[in-house]
């Protein structure tokens, strides 16, 4: 094809022919797209804008000429005609570019980051209150382990969950590599608990993990009327996609809080210890939350709660059931897990920082009778709100119970940190703010202890 298209273009210019139309024959066609020899333009500014250098146009021309490529100036650049050879890999402004860069030289371009456009290269804001949540575990002390999403469906009568319960609305492959691992995971939880076990087995009973993964769930008339995965029967709704997945975390603790030590005594993880886990994550995001009463076969009937933020329940926070912990070879063993994504569409999208102050806080301590029903963290948002901005921190340090203070009542004694951007605080500064806290303590039923 080549030759021909050479051949035509010498007799069109040295013997006065012309292509005749309407042939079929390859090597025709081809002269004639020598006949009609196509025109690019080249444009300087986007030579330098492609190579991150700018080249001279008359380089450009010199180094085009040297390829056979016939060049006329044009207001921005060069118009540039395509020779034979070349019609087939060289048919764009791009193309022409190349050929200058590569004869100019490669070697000789610096080296640039490409321009921003848009949201490339970004987190979305689940993604980065995934990884938050993350680090606030890591940070914890905590290790992070992956797990198989694909489960056993012993896996379901061994977390003891009833016929009917929720968590059996499983995905169930078509093509499993082994009955092991024939349902895609409907929790976390079993894979914290072979890690556990594994972990345990082999002299490590002390366990803080955390699992960042997907969980799986049938959708409810699939799971009614078919494996999930499969089309549903006529008649039935049908999805886009066979399973309702979501982002979860799953935390799971055993064992002791801290390694044994002639400092202090072993203490064991209880329903508090993750409960502390979890406040810590939730505060990390600036969330108010909330326990209520829940129950889940899994969980101990007496340690165990739902998490709600704003009234949207993000999961539970418990200590296993003794007959689960006893199925994989723990002792007492505390666990939470949430949705992520229900977390992110709650968490704020930017968090505020605020420096440290350049004074030091001044620290007092408060002792106060309340009812023993009312929730430490009512007391502790009362103390926030009646001290508003000057109040650095507020945290209970001593639960008392007995006769010195009442039946149905109990004693918390509050730590109190105040502190100033601009100034060292003193006593009279603290005193009336401390008039306003004891004041809304009283309206909350309690009453400062002498």
């Amino acid at each position: 094809m080549h030759a021909q298209a050479i051949a035509t273009l010498l007799m069109l210019e040295l013997c006065g022919a012309r292509v005749a139309p309407g042939t079929i024959d390859l090597g025709l066609k081809g002269a004639g797209w020598i006949a009609s020899r196509p025109t690019i333009r080249l444009r300087e500014a986007r030579v330098h804008a492609i190579l991150g250098v700018p080249v001279a146009r008359e380089r450009q021309a010199q180094i085009l000429a040297a390829l056979d490529f016939a060049t006329q100036p044009a207001d921005d650049g060069l118009d540039v005609t395509v020779p034979a050879l070349r019609r087939d890999d060289v048919t764009r402004e791009i193309d022409l570019i190349e050929e200058v860069a590569r004869i100019d030289g490669v070697e000789r371009l610096p080296a640039t980051l490409p321009a921003r456009r848009g949201a490339a290269g970004r987190l979305t804001h689940a993604q980065r209150v995934r990884r938050a949540a993350e680090d606030a575990m890591v940070g914890r002390g905590l290790h992070e382990i992956v797990g198989w999403s694909f489960a056993d469906p012993e896996l379901l009568n061994r977390l003891r969950l009833p016929a009917d319960h929720d968590l059996r609305r499983v995905v169930t492959l078509e093509n499993p590599l082994s009955e092991s691992q024939s349902i895609l995971r409907p929790t976390l939880l079993g894979s914290l608990l072979d890690a556990a076990r594994h972990n345990v087995s082999r002299n490590g009973p002390d366990i803080a993990i955390f699992e960042s993964g997907t969980v799986y769930r049938a959708h409810a008339d699939t799971a009614a009327h078919g494996r999930a995965g499969h089309a549903p029967s006529q008649g039935h709704a049908t999805h886009d996609f066979p399973a309702d997945e979501h982002h979860g975390l799953g935390v799971l603790l055993s064992g002791g809080l801290a390694p044994r030590s002639w400092r202090s005594e072993r203490v064991d993880v209880d329903f508090f210890a993750a409960k502390a886990l979890l406040e810590a994550l939730l505060e990390r995001f600036g969330l108010d939350w909330s326990v209520a009463p829940g129950s889940w076969p899994f969980l101990h009937p007496g340690r165990s709660a739902a998490v709600l933020v704003d009234e949207v329940r993000l999961g539970f926070v418990g200590e296993l059931h003794p007959l689960v912990a006893g199925a994989w070879d723990l002792q007492r063993t505390a666990a939470f897990a949430i949705d992520l994504g229900k977390l992110a569409a709650l968490a704020a999208p930017v968090v505020e920082f605020t420096a440290f102050g350049p004074f030091p806080p001044l620290r007092q301590d408060l002792a106060v009778t309340l009812p023993e029903a009312l929730a430490g963290e009512r007391v502790l948002a009362a103390v926030r709100t009646a001290a508003g901005e000057i109040l650095d921190e507020v945290r209970v340090f001593d639960v008392y119970t007995g006769e010195q203070v009442g039946e149905g009542r109990r004693s918390l004694a509050l730590a109190l940190s105040f502190r100033a951007l601009e100034r060292t605080l003193t006593d009279e500064d603290i005193e009336p703010v401390r008039a306003k806290i004891v004041a809304a303590l009283e309206q909350i039923g309690g009453e400062l202890r002498g």
